[in-house]
């Protein structure tokens, strides 16, 4: 059974951001590694896994570059992760044996035809990482415009009125308190940017979700950032989705599992709409006058948003084409008997743990 559905991570001002590195340290889990080139069986091993686990609650990560690829399978109740551990989500093992382990899936390729195709495969490697790094300079463009937003967004803040609000909502929808220890918080992705421009993967669950519409993102951040406290306070865990469409973390999703409640923030942005949920106008918590005396700037701005997020989103098409041809390379030289037999066996060491 799905729990949750996530993004391992995304593309950022900054590169590949991913926090699922706390998802591997958690205490009691156990990591395998994933390494290997493109098309040698990661994304596969790990729907395979998933469905031969199908009877426990997993939790899948897929891959923002390319939302047909799972970077990662989590088996909660019995504590296994694994995970593709090549870039740009690098992971190593922090505890080599004792918490982590790394499987070499290039174990199963001919170096040799490789090695009779280096000309092609170079050549497709380079053109996907000039790419990549295309869709970051449209990244960093759009995520200072962004910031131009917030800032708008936060001179103009009313705190005073949002803190009574959230006072007021958290002592509604929590009451009493749960428990004499405080909650965790955690880090997981639910939106990211991809080939689909920006999307948001849906919640799982049963939960009494609100949607936080605001188009100048500060205020929402706020009151993310201190509902969080509140239920960590109340003794709730806490998982948290930020926007990586900015310099700095933005608050963008919440939602407690112990608490059956969830924060979803629409803007401009992500486009977020959920006839069901309960929604919160946050133009109420921002001086109007503030807003409208930027009011053409932050149009300029949203506007060249998306325009920088929709080449963005045509860049990182280009990068996932060039990469399907590079791993066409990488196909012809597995043994998929022997990956297959391979798979078989590992799947079975995990059905016994």
């Amino acid at each position: 059974m799905i729990k949750q559905v996530y993004y391992l991570g995304g593309t950022s001002p900054s590169g590949f951001c991913s926090k699922f590195t706390e998802q591997i340290k958690q205490p009691g889990f156990y990591t395998y590694i994933l390494k290997g080139g493109p098309g040698t069986g990661k994304s596969t091993l790990m729907r395979k896994i998933a469905e031969a686990f199908s009877d426990h609650p997993v939790s899948l990560y897929y891959c923002s570059s390319d939302i047909r690829s799972l970077d990662a399978v989590v088996i909660e109740d019995k504590k296994i992760i694994v995970a593709d551990g090549t870039a740009p989500h690098v992971f190593e093992a922090y505890y080599p044996g004792a918490s982590q382990e790394i499987i070499n899936l290039g174990e199963f390729w001919d170096g040799e035809m490789l090695k009779n195709h280096s000309d092609a495969i170079h050549y497709l490697l380079d053109e996907n990482l000039k790419y990549h790094a295309r869709v970051r300079c449209y990244i960093k463009a759009l995520a200072s415009l962004n910031a131009d937003i917030y800032s708008i967004g936060d001179d103009a803040l009313n705190r005073e009125k949002l803190d009574g609000y959230i006072s007021r909502l958290c002592r509604k929808v929590t009451g009493k308190k749960k428990s004499g220890e405080r909650g965790k918080i955690s880090f997981k992705q639910l939106s990211a940017f991809t080939t689909e421009n920006y999307s948001t993967k849906p919640l799982n669950g049963d939960y009494s979700v609100y949607l936080l519409h605001d188009e100048c993102f500060a205020g929402s951040d706020y009151f993310l950032r201190n509902v969080a406290d509140y239920l960590v306070n109340q003794g709730c865990d806490v998982t948290v989705s930020e926007c990586t469409m900015h310099h700095t973390p933005v608050f963008e999703h919440i939602f407690s599992e112990s608490a059956g409640i969830a924060f979803m923030t629409s803007n401009f942005l992500n486009r977020l709409e959920d006839p069901s949920a309960a929604t919160v106008n946050f133009g109420r918590f921002y001086d109007k006058g503030m807003i409208s005396a930027k009011k053409q700037r932050l149009s300029f701005d949203r506007k060249a948003v998306l325009e920088l997020s929709k080449e963005a989103a045509d860049a990182l098409s280009t990068a996932l084409a060039v990469h399907d041809e590079l791993e066409k390379n990488y196909v012809n030289a597995i043994d998929f008997r022997k990956l297959g037999s391979f798979t078989d066996k590992f799947i079975k060491s995990l059905k016994n743990k």
